[in-house]
C-alpha cells in the first residue's frame, strides 16, 4: 500500500521559515518503507489587503508529494 505525504515550506513574517510532512516521511524511511515518486503540487499563496483596500496574494511557499511505498 502507498501513501501519500504533503512536504513543503512556508515563509511567513512572524515564524520566518517553516517545514511540514518532513518528519512523517523521516519516520518512514526509518521504517524501512522506500519513496518511490515526488510529485508536483504548487506554490502556497497567503491572502493580504493592498493600501488601497483591495485583496491581494503574495507568495509564502511550495508543496509537493511524496509517495512512500510499504
Amino acid at each position: 500500500m502507498n501513501t501519500t505525504v504533503v512536504v513543503g515550506v512556508r515563509v511567513t513574517k512572524e515564524a520566518g521559515l517553516s517545514f511540514f510532512g518532513i518528519d512523517e516521511v523521516n519516520a518512514a524511511l526509518r521504517a524501512g518503507k522506500k519513496v518511490t515518486a515526488i510529485e508536483p503540487m504548487g506554490a502556497l499563496f497567503q491572502q493580504v489587503t493592498g493600501s488601497d483596500q483591495n485583496v491581494c496574494h503574495t507568495l509564502s511557499g511550495f508543496a509537493v508529494k511524496i509517495v512512500v511505498e510499504g
